[in-house]
């Protein structure tokens, strides 16, 4: 029979505390160590999401900026042609024309109708416009400018059509009667054509909006151009 007072037998081990489990403690130091770490590293994805999106938005804002510009250098390019260039050069000689017949009728003469015609393009020039609208160019511009540059284009158009009334009449009326001379265009009772009359007030009908359109280019270049800040 052995004896319970000798030898490791005899020990309480139930008196002694648990050991602490060393994995648990070791977790919580590595966490709290690593902590620095983690923070520098997610500051770090941070600041580069950060940067790669304000270098987008800076392209993005450059690339609209460059659309923007050129929009505007083209849309001026197409307004000085009816402002400065196309438009006056046909109003002047619109003017001298429907002048001289003025002063013919004036002396109690028997003259030939105006014979102006325009070559190559029959219509103010609106391309640029309709790009620009086509491709949402226009999106770029002032709104309200772009509202003034819808309308000054649609008036422009319907001044195409006026010529392009009257041209379709002096094509029967006018232009291939030419040689023939006054009595082509007058009756024998003295009194002008009614068909040449109605083309002779379409001339000048085309005439005076072709001066209203080239006022409204040059203020709306004025515009324009300050709106791009050119």
């Amino acid at each position: 029979m052995s004896d319970p007072s000798s030898g490791d037998e005899g020990l309480d081990f139930a008196s002694k505390p648990p050991l602490a489990h060393p994995t648990a403690a070791h977790r919580w130091a590595k966490i709290r160590s690593a902590l620095p770490k983690v923070a520098l590293d997610l500051f770090i994805v941070f600041a580069g999401v950060y940067a790669a999106f304000a270098l987008e938005n800076y392209r993005a804002g450059r690339e609209q900026q460059h659309r923007r510009e050129a929009v505007c250098h083209a849309l001026d390019r197409e307004l000085r042609q009816m402002a400065e260039s196309q438009g006056p050069a046909l109003q002047k000689e619109m003017t001298t024309e429907l002048a001289a017949w003025d002063r013919a009728m004036a002396r109690g003469e028997r003259p030939i109708p105006p014979t102006f015609r325009i070559s190559g393009a029959e219509r103010p020039p609106t391309g640029v416009w309709d790009a620009a609208v086509a491709s949402n160019g226009v999106d770029l511009i002032d709104p309200e400018l772009f509202f003034e540059l819808a309308r000054f284009y649609n008036r422009a158009k319907s001044a195409g059509d006026l010529y392009q009334r009257y041209s379709a009449g002096a094509q029967g009326d006018v232009w291939p009667r030419m040689r023939q001379g006054p009595k082509a265009f007058w009756q024998a009772d003295g009194r002008l054509r009614p068909e040449i009359m109605a083309d002779v007030q379409r001339l000048r009908d085309f005439r005076d909006r072709q001066a209203e359109l080239g006022r409204e280019a040059r203020q709306l270049r004025d515009r324009l151009n300050s709106s791009c800040g050119r």
